[in-house]
């Protein structure tokens, strides 16, 4: 069952849109509430959809835009699909920028249709919050299981138990959502997708090893216009007042995965694309390869991710230093990796930047060796 809950001064202003809802869906449940009890409501029956007016007339007759507050407590402190249905849509219209999950309609003819169609439309993805926030609790419920016995074992002050369960249950919080088994699902582990390397958006201001950055100006699907950082990440904090420790950041160019694996000599040729079995054993060497340790020799590759990037490699030895300042206003940041993904970039230009440099040698006669060893 879904629950709409209409927080109005006027039960009679959403007479017709309710009615319209129920009658097209029976898995629907209706509440309206008044602005002044809404949000205790929510805290004891939080709903799937809100239907949000704007303005309260209030028993003084004077209208107040008593919605807009409730609306950013909804987005602040409590996640769900929002339909501005008032009269007036544009009172403080500039504190709501646009979003997916937000639909406005203006109360008037023709409004209740318009109404239903936004609650269908909203409908399919109803279920994948309710499963995200389900997952999260049930996290939250193990991580508390296991810190606060630990917590109370080995600390006697009331004060420091409090911060202890508080941030230790916090982060064993966000290891578990890291950790890839289901918990609520007899432990059963899923495979991470390959676009899930990307926290898009970024998270936070501040650049970090292994973002994404697309020079502006470029179009999107070019991998010619994207760039990885490789400067550590602790030396670009730039926010409280602090500077960042390098006046250029350390960056490799992108390329197209056609031309990455040619330059590692693992090129996918027109022969193997139409022959069936070299072509699985040519994907069954691929992952080998490179897949599975993110990167080979001096190509990172990067998955496609949905419209936001397109399937490419950076490679390591094409680099360039590009002023801070350039950074922030000639290029995109586009999304960074999470970890350990991250951390792999930095592994991998190791291998590439760091190797030490060997003069050329007479193999042959070591070769011979080695085979003569095994008679």
């Amino acid at each position: 069952m879904i629950e709409l809950l209409f927080v109005e001064d006027d039960k009679r202003a959403i007479s017709h849109a309710r009615q319209r809802v129920e009658d097209q869906h029976d898995d629907v449940n209706c509440e309206v509430k008044h602005f002044d009890e809404a949000t205790d409501w929510i805290a004891r029956n939080p709903p799937d959809i809100i239907s949000l007016d704007l303005m309260n007339d209030g028993l003084s007759g004077e209208a107040t835009v008593a919605g807009q507050a409730m609306y950013e407590q909804i987005w602040k402190d409590y996640f769900c699909p929002v339909i501005i249905y008032s009269a007036q849509t544009d009172a403080k219209e500039e504190s709501r920028p646009p979003h997916p999950f937000l639909a406005t309609i203006q109360k008037g003819s023709g409004s209740p249709a318009k109404f239903a169609k936004a609650v269908n439309e909203f409908r399919p993805h109803v279920e994948a919050i309710r499963n995200a926030k389900t997952q999260v609790r049930r996290e939250f419920a193990v991580a508390m299981q296991t810190v606060a016995p630990f917590v109370f074992d080995n600390v006697t002050d009331k004060a420091e138990r409090v911060r202890l369960v508080t941030r230790s249950g916090r982060r064993r919080l966000a290891a578990l959502m890291d950790d890839f088994t289901d918990h609520g699902n007899e432990g059963e582990t899923q495979l991470l997708a390959s676009w899930e390397h990307y926290l898009c958006p970024p998270v936070g201001p501040d650049l970090l090893l292994g973002d994404l950055l697309r020079e502006q100006g470029t179009d999107s699907h070019d991998p010619e216009g994207y760039r990885v950082i490789l400067t550590p990440s602790c030396d670009l904090v730039a926010r409280g007042g602090r500077k960042p420790k390098v006046a250029n950041v350390l960056v490799a160019k992108c390329l197209t995965m056609k031309a990455a694996l040619s330059a590692v000599g693992i090129p996918l040729g027109k022969k193997t694309l139409k022959d069936e079995e070299k072509l699985l054993a040519y994907k069954d060497s691929l992952k080998k390869s490179m897949l599975s340790q993110s990167f080979f020799r001096n190509i990172f590759p990067f998955p496609p991710f949905a419209n936001v990037l397109p399937a490419m490699a950076a490679d390591l030895k094409q680099l360039d230093l590009i002023p801070f300042g350039e950074v922030q206003t000639e290029y995109e940041r586009v999304c960074s990796l999470d970890s350990p993904f991250r951390e792999v970039v930095s592994w991998a230009y190791m291998q590439t930047g760091c190797r030490p440099a060997l003069p050329d040698r007479e193999l042959d006669q070591w070769v011979d060796e080695i085979v003569a060893s095994h008679s």
